[in-house]
């Protein structure tokens, strides 16, 4: 595993696929295929190659480029921001749900909801959550994201989106 000073690379979490890509030496070299990455419990991120394959020409102290594989990173930005278009879609259509867990790899992605809805309340949810993601869409809002004090995602967030455990929502700068 390459492990970088700084990294563009999107470490696999969140719910979310990691970043593919190559790292190169700076001043040329070959590209070194990076296959997967993940941050480890100190939160080091480690970028892995193909397994067996070749090891970078490259070693500590060097500097090296990045390039991430564009196609699939905003194909898997657009999977999540649409998990979270699913929770503010839910929201206006009037859900009390809490989300607990997004899963953005597709096929079979999906966001995850805590409480028990009747049959009922699913056939009364189901037409006003479809209305309200239509209108979301048709609005085309631009994604943005934000890095803010965690003490503040209430002023950012959805109150049903925000875990009710302060513990939970990260320590300093968040984002969102």
């Amino acid at each position: 595993a390459v492990v970088l000073d700084e990294t563009c690379f999107h470490a696999q979490g969140g719910g979310q696929p990691a970043d593919t890509g190559t790292l190169t030496r700076a001043g040329g070299g070959a590209a070194w295929a990076v296959r997967m990455v993940k941050k480890d419990g100190e939160g080091v991120v480690r970028h892995d190659g193909e397994p067996g394959g070749p090891a970078p020409d490259f070693g500590a102290g060097d500097t090296v480029s990045l390039a991430v594989d564009e196609p699939p990173r905003r194909y898997n930005a657009r999977v999540h921001s649409a998990g979270h278009l699913i929770d503010v879609a839910m929201t206006q259509a009037g859900s009390t749900l809490r989300p607990t867990k997004g899963y953005h790899f597709t096929p079979g992605a999906y966001v995850e909801y805590e409480g028990k809805l009747e049959a009922s309340e699913r056939e009364a949810l189901l037409p006003k959550l479809q209305a309200a993601m239509d209108e979301l869409i048709a609005r085309a809002v631009p994604s943005t994201v934000q890095t803010v004090d965690a003490t503040a995602l209430g002023d950012y967030c959805s109150p049903n989106t925000i875990p009710s455990d302060p513990a939970l929502w990260g320590k300093g700068w968040v984002r969102v």
